[in-house]
């Protein structure tokens, strides 16, 4: 063999390394899309709806059981900029003013509009089992009534159980996205031409 085609075929190698390198990171972090806040979104309205006791959360096909929406909703928390406030699960005849809806497996024709008019028709999910085996989809939408506030997906390798330390960690980056300190005006929708919409 030359050293031409020993060079080359150990960057082959190297390539192929980093190649698989890179598909291992991609698929043990937790991705964040479609973080859209719109015309009606705005700190103030997060901090009204907080300042009424507990901020309602509509759970629609949680995987980590039938019966356990009230222990998903002890692990999160607001964003450190709101006031400290707990959440509390609400059902979608109850569901009314401002809350949020947690969609587990949202279909693909998912849109935030529909997972705050019809909550329960956005998920191709039985309760209790959500997405694949290996992945956790999550579709989150802050509503008001059935108006459209702020919303983002979130897409991470599906969760050891409610204390796996990456579920914690994507689900406050997942609420930062969705009740953010900024504004409307500030959100990465407003110009088609970016990545994220």
């Amino acid at each position: 063999m030359t050293k031409f085609a020993r060079m080359k075929a150990f960057a082959g190698g190297v390539v192929a390394v980093l190649l698989l390198l890179v598909q291992g990171a991609c698929t043990s972090t937790s991705v964040i899309t479609k973080e859209n806040r719109y015309g009606f979104y705005s700190p103030d309205l997060v901090q009204y709806v907080a300042a009424q006791g507990d901020f309602p959360v509509l759970v629609i096909a949680n995987p980590f059981g039938a019966g356990t929406d009230d222990d998903l909703l002890a692990v999160m928390q607001l964003p450190g900029f709101f006031p400290p406030t707990p959440f509390a699960a609400t059902t979608d005849e109850a569901r009314k003013f401002g809350h949020l809806v947690l969609v587990f497996n949202p279909i693909r024709a998912s849109t935030g509009y529909g997972i705050c008019t019809e909550p329960a028709t956005q998920t191709a999910s039985a309760p209790g089992r959500a997405g694949a085996a290996d992945r956790m989809r999550l579709h989150a939408t802050f509503c008001y009534s059935d108006e459209l506030v702020s919303e983002a997906i979130l897409e991470m390798p599906r969760p050891t159980g409610l204390d796996d330390p990456a579920f914690d960690v994507a689900m406050s980056q997942l609420m930062s996205s969705v009740l953010s300190s900024r504004g409307s005006d500030d959100s990465v929708c407003g110009d088609p031409a970016t990545t994220n919409c």
